[in-house]
């Protein structure tokens, strides 16, 4: 083969290899996909999920004050109850025991101090000795009036009108006073008013305050909402465990906020139902919204991709209040940007604005 015909098939290889080097970079290059929106101006509010318990506003624990044997009770789960009313009634021996003796005492101490004063107007004592007994005759009054009432406190009485919740103990039971944990006889409640005693977490507290509006569920009922308005923040701090992976313990810090239902809405509820509570926060109205997918953020700060000319420019955005789905825009964007809100856009075809330019690293 001659030196011609080899130059020419040396030059077809290159413009061959050429071709395909052409072809596969031009089908590996990233295309932009993306899809563009507008911003648009609303209102945009704050909200905190919680989950709590449902408990009457009032409720009374009764408890026994003497040691004894129930005798009686007198109302049933359920029962509807009025402020006075007899509830129970105990049987204490010891109690009557020590009634009697303080009884017998006080009349042997009122008999004698009289006495003494007789005999002291007389001059047949001293005032030391008059004195004395009139003490005596005091402290013995004091233990009588004790001793009575801790009889009285054998008969158990509701203070408050509500109902009797949950099973009261029952009659032959032992009773006793002075325990570590107090034995519940019955407890009384005002189903008439209930409130949410939600957890709240330590870094959403501060975005809680009274009167706001506050949506729940309860499992009895996933298909109905619940209303209710925010009463009071607890100041102590209460403190969950939680263990992760590593088995390293850590302290999670809730707060306790108060939520009051409305009392139209109380049918069904019962108390220590779990309730899914949404607190509806601060809300800014008339707010640059735009899809929290269109936010993207990097060493300096948030940013969005803005339409420009036949592009798009990189704009960096201050933000407010984040929602499930919208991002309140502070600064950095107009209403009416066309703005990326989905989608892929390449590096190094994203224009960075004048002024965006300014705020980058090392500018």
């Amino acid at each position: 083969m001659n030196k011609k015909w080899l130059g020419l098939l040396l030059a077809a290889a290159v413009v061959i290899g050429g071709g395909g080097y052409w072809y596969s970079t031009s089908q590996t290059e990233v295309k932009d996909a993306y899809t563009l929106g507008a911003v648009t101006k609303g209102d945009i509010s704050v909200s905190i999920d919680a989950t709590g318990t449902i408990e009457p506003v009032n409720s009374v624990d009764l408890s026994a004050t003497v040691s004894g044997t129930l005798q009686q009770m007198l109302v049933e789960q359920n029962e509807q109850v009025t402020k006075g009313q007899q509830i129970a009634v105990i049987e204490s021996k010891a109690a009557q025991s020590t009634l009697q003796q303080a009884k017998n005492t006080l009349a042997n101490k009122e008999s004698y101090y009289f006495r003494m004063r007789r005999l002291y107007w007389q001059g047949a004592v001293s005032y030391q000795d008059m004195d004395d007994a009139r003490l005596e005759y005091l402290n013995s009054q004091a233990a009588y009036d004790k001793a009575e009432a801790d009889v009285n406190d054998t008969i158990v009485l509701s203070p408050m009108d509500g109902t009797v919740i949950g099973e009261p103990m029952k009659e032959g039971s032992t009773v006793s006073q002075g325990l570590s944990s107090q034995m519940i006889i019955a407890t009384v409640a005002d189903l008439s008013s209930m409130q949410i005693e939600l957890l709240v977490d330590e870094t959403d507290i501060g975005e809680v305050s009274i009167g706001q509006d506050v949506t729940f569920t309860v499992d009895a009922y996933p298909n109905r909402t619940f209303h209710g308005k925010v009463q009071n923040i607890s100041k102590k701090e209460y403190s969950a465990s939680s263990s992760s992976v590593s088995s390293s313990s850590s302290s999670v810090v809730y707060y306790t906020v108060y939520v009051l239902i409305n009392s139209d809405e109380l049918d069904g509820l019962y108390p220590s139902m779990t309730a899914r509570a949404e607190i509806l926060g601060r809300v800014d109205k008339d707010a640059l919204l735009i899809p929290v997918t269109a936010v993207r953020s990097d060493t300096t700060g948030s940013y969005v991709y803005r339409k420009a000319g036949q592009g798009v420019e990189k704009a960096y955005i201050e933000t407010g209040i984040t929602s499930n789905t919208s991002v309140e825009v502070l600064s950095g964007l107009s209403e009416g940007d066309e703005i990326v809100v989905s989608g892929t856009v390449s590096q190094e075809k994203a224009a960075v604005s004048a002024k965006d330019e300014r705020r980058r690293p090392g500018f």
